[in-house]
């Protein structure tokens, strides 16, 4: 994602907060997505496009809110519990030192978490990869790969 240095014009924000033409929403409501992994008890796991850290994925809230304290407090254990259970996951499949957990929703006003596994020996020690340096885009059965790995990972072949 290429991050731009001003705001988005109000309106615009505005109704994206509503949830107008949100784009996570768009991947909520459908599972065509080629990089979809499993949805969870109030989420939805993918895989992101651009691979420059091995695992790095999306959990996107089934319910279009802006932050977690919007959701009842049984929905935030919920989305609490499958970050936690995809955290573990892709530490188990990709072999991770750390698990870097990222709720922004700077540019998308939409609940969603970026998962990033770190490595032992990565180009950023000490602080966050940053997403715009590398851009890692994988053949189709790659992507395929990774997928059935995370998902028989958390139980869902």
């Amino acid at each position: 994602m290429i991050m731009n240095n001003a705001w988005m014009p109000r309106e615009k924000w505005d109704a994206l907060v509503r949830g107008e033409n949100c784009p996570l929403c768009a991947v909520v409501a459908s599972k065509a997505a080629t990089n979809y992994i499993a949805d969870l008890s109030i989420s939805r796991l993918i895989l992101d496009k651009n691979q420059y850290i091995k695992g790095y994925c999306l959990l996107i809230c089934l319910k279009h809110v802006r932050e977690p304290y919007e959701l009842s407090a049984g929905e935030q254990h919920q989305y609490f519990t499958d970050l936690m259970r995809v955290g573990a996951a892709l530490e188990k499949v990709f072999g991770a030192v750390k698990m870097n957990f990222q709720i922004l929703g700077n540019a998308v006003p939409h609940l969603h978490c970026h998962i990033e596994p770190r490595y032992y020996g990565d180009a950023s020690p000490g602080k966050p990869i940053d997403p715009n340096k590398e851009t890692v885009i994988l053949k189709p059965e790659e992507y395929q790969q990774r997928i059935k790995q995370i998902r028989q990972a958390l139980g869902k072949t």
